[in-house]
């Protein structure tokens, strides 16, 4: 996508990749991941990685698919811990990138830039009418109002 300039800050993995004796980090110091969302070395499976830190394609790199990460992971300890590992090893899901990589940015309630899989829509009637459509009723509040209920740190 056109918005750059997020630093990746995996400086801690420093001594776990000295004490391992191998990298665990890409060039660009994103963390390597199996499609599980598990660190990319079998010395330490119950490790996961969701979010920008991960080696997954720049297209996943969304708040909202930090969360959808999030529950894949969530899904996947759950299964680790009930699965009985003297008889099977447990069968976990792959993230899948999820079904689409667009952002929609509102300016305002009827002008906005949206961006789908590396195309951009903005000062355009494409990019207006969808996002004013889609996010500026409410910036998607209603959307995340059941993950952050009004008394939730009451």
């Amino acid at each position: 996508f056109l918005a750059t300039g997020t630093k990746v800050r995996s400086e801690y993995m420093a001594t776990l990749e000295h004490h391992l004796g191998t990298s665990l980090r890409e060039k660009n110091g994103t963390i390597k991941v199996k499609p599980t969302l598990q660190l990319a070395t079998n010395a330490l499976s119950n490790i996961f990685v969701a979010g920008d830190v991960n080696s997954l394609p720049g297209g996943a790199k969304y708040a909202v698919k930090a969360g959808e990460q999030a529950q894949l992971v969530a899904a996947n300890l759950i299964t680790m811990i009930n699965c009985d590992t003297k008889s099977a090893k447990p069968v976990l899901q792959n993230w899948d990138g999820s079904v689409m990589n667009m952002i929609a940015v509102p300016i305002g309630k009827s002008l906005g830039v949206l961006q789908a899989s590396g195309i951009a829509f903005g000062k355009s009637c494409v990019g207006d009418i969808v996002v004013s459509r889609v996010k500026a009723k409410d910036y998607f509040v209603s959307k995340r109002a059941k993950e952050f209920p009004p008394n939730a740190n009451a």
